[in-house]
């Protein structure tokens, strides 16, 4: 699972490259200049363990990153850093299914990505964007039987990492979610070598591949217990088809040792009880919760899918009056594209929502005076004054320029009473010109029907 953290694993480049020219999301730390040294992404480790409480898993008090060696056009270091011995999580289990199946989960390690290789012809092309992007390997016990069940499995996996922690775009066509099936099968006491076919990238072609590769298990491999090599295949979705890549490298192959860049990590310093705090409801829980707070239920759906939504919700509904109008206010982006949730910000947005909520702004106002928030660092009364101010709220005051237009305008009004009524917009127009734009469209509304 590849991490929707701002910044990559060990540096502090974008971490989202979509779009982007060949190595321009670079830096000497994801390049490995002699002498660059990683810093570890903090969040990028908190996700890792808050998805480990999530599936159940144990945390260890004590976590370290490894070196794992290996050469690779796309792999700059000449090794990746990962975990070997002691992840961040371990045990664990998804149930899947309405039959209480459940898979378990060997452990949840973290770990950087290698950069991409495009091949064009007889020549090929390293982009280093993606090299140290932070990848959470989540890897199971034996216990998945059939690619059907691999399916299932993989799909109750990407709904609790996107839609529940929330830590993942999981998308399997843009590579945030890649699959390395390993595969064995059995026969009475005997069992073929296991064969691992890596990065498959979408939920029909891992069944697809797991068939294949046990159809051709079966049939060709009939001297079982002398053939045992672990293997790495490929799949060619195209044609429908399996194909050796290597043979498969044992632990040992790899060098593993300690990253001497990066000490080991006391779990105590996370806090575990935050975390769990964050895990504790699933989707369904918060929705709930959401509603029964007065939130319409399509807007409470968003929000417990959405992280920064959540989070922004979350922040203001201490300081906002109506829960439902906040909840369809950052739904709907009255905000404009908000994707901050800092504290002082989010404030401000508040006392300008609260305004609306009070009929002194209407949405128009609200989406100016957000952006002069969000963007030019206002306070809302800053925001407000530079705008002009808000509405008239003296009602007194708004029936009076009414009275007048209604006096000034006779021939239009006994038309309006003849049956004319779309001259209704033209009152209102007249009242707002008199009232210089100040005079709030709800409280010109329920005046002006009233009067009529």
């Amino acid at each position: 699972m590849q991490l929707k953290t701002a910044s990559k694993m060990f540096c502090r480049c974008d971490n989202n490259s979509e779009g982007k020219a060949p190595n321009t999301v670079v830096c000497p730390v994801c390049l490995a200049m002699p002498g660059a040294l990683p810093v570890a992404n903090k969040q990028a480790i908190e996700w890792t363990i808050k998805t480990g409480l999530r599936l159940g898993c144990q945390i260890p008090k004590i976590a370290k990153f490894d070196r794992k060696h290996y050469f690779y056009p796309d792999l700059p270091k000449g090794y990746q850093i990962s975990q070997y011995d002691e992840p961040f999580a371990i045990g664990g289990a998804v149930e899947i299914g309405d039959d209480d199946i459940v898979v378990r989960i060997n452990r949840v390690h973290l770990e950087e990505d290698a950069g991409k290789l495009i091949h064009r012809g007889n020549k090929s092309f390293v982009d280093l964007n993606r090299a140290g992007t932070p990848l959470m390997e989540i890897v199971t016990e034996p216990d998945i039987t059939s690619p059907e069940m691999a399916g299932t499995f993989l799909r109750k996996l990407q709904k609790i990492v996107r839609d529940e922690v929330a830590v993942s775009e999981a998308s399997m066509e843009k590579g945030h979610l890649r699959c390395d099936a390993n595969i064995s099968v059995a026969d009475g006491e005997k069992m073929s070598q296991i064969i691992e076919i890596k990065n498959i990238n979408s939920f029909k072609f891992v069944e697809k591949a797991l068939g294949r590769a046990e159809i051709m298990l079966r049939k060709e491999y009939q001297s079982w217990p002398e053939k045992l090599t672990k293997e790495t295949w490929g799949y060619d979705s195209l044609e429908d088809k399996i194909y050796l890549q290597r043979k498969k490298e044992g632990s040992a192959d790899y060098r593993y040792f300690p990253e001497p860049d990066l000490p080991p990590f006391d779990s105590s310093v996370f806090d575990l009880d935050k975390l769990k705090n964050e895990v504790s409801l699933s989707v369904q829980d918060l929705v709930k919760s959401f509603v029964d707070l007065g939130v319409g239920e399509s807007e409470a759906k968003v929000l417990a899918n959405d992280r920064t939504k959540l989070t922004q919700f979350e922040a203001m509904r201490g300081t906002v009056a109506d829960h439902a109008v906040l909840a369809r206010a950052i739904v709907q982006n009255y905000f404009g594209s908000l994707k901050t949730v800092d504290q002082e910000i989010l404030l401000e947005l508040s006392n300008a929502l609260n305004a609306m909520i009070e009929k002194k702004i209407d949405k128009q106002l609200l989406s100016r005076l957000s952006d002069k928030i969000v963007q030019g660092g206002k306070t809302f009364t800053e925001a407000l004054a530079e705008s002009g101010g808000g509405f008239v709220s003296d009602n007194t005051a708004i029936e009076a320029i009414v009275d007048q237009v209604l006096a000034e305008n006779q021939t239009e009004l006994t038309a309006y009473k003849a049956g004319k009524t779309a001259l209704y917009g033209f009152f209102v127009g007249q009242v707002m010109k008199k009232a210089a734009g100040k005079a709030s469209p709800q409280v010109i509304n329920t005046i002006l029907k009233e009067k009529l």
